[in-house]
């Protein structure tokens, strides 16, 4: 039994971040968000922190977004205790809109060559 790729369509710019994908995952993610909505809100909670700072870092680095905000939040879960969460906000760059267009064009051919195969 198969399984269709459903295209990934986010309901707002919230990208909660854990430790069960690899950061290039989530750095793919981050870019379908930042070409809908301009920005994107990166959450993590506990050892999930770390991933959300490796995400934001890398894709400054590489132009994509800029930071703008990084704040911390003690959070408590319901089964008791206390964890740290990290938001990072990033605001997609003019290259980065370029970046994105580029990758997504990219893609495209490679789309309607499956689809033929079928």
């Amino acid at each position: 039994m198969s399984q269709q790729k459903q295209p990934l369509d986010p309901k707002d710019s919230v990208l909660n971040i854990s430790l069960k994908k690899s950061s290039g995952q989530f750095i793919f993610l981050s870019k379908i968000f930042l070409n809908k909505f301009g920005q994107v809100d990166l959450h993590g909670l506990g050892e999930a922190t770390k991933t959300v700072a490796a995400v934001a870092e890398t894709l400054q680095r590489k132009q994509y977004a800029t930071i703008k905000k990084i704040e911390t939040q003690t959070y408590t879960p319901e089964q008791g205790g206390k964890k740290i969460k990290l938001i990072a906000k990033l605001e997609i760059t003019e290259e980065g809109k370029t970046l994105i267009e580029q990758e997504l064009q990219r893609k495209q051919p490679e789309k309607k060559q499956e689809q033929q195969d079928w």
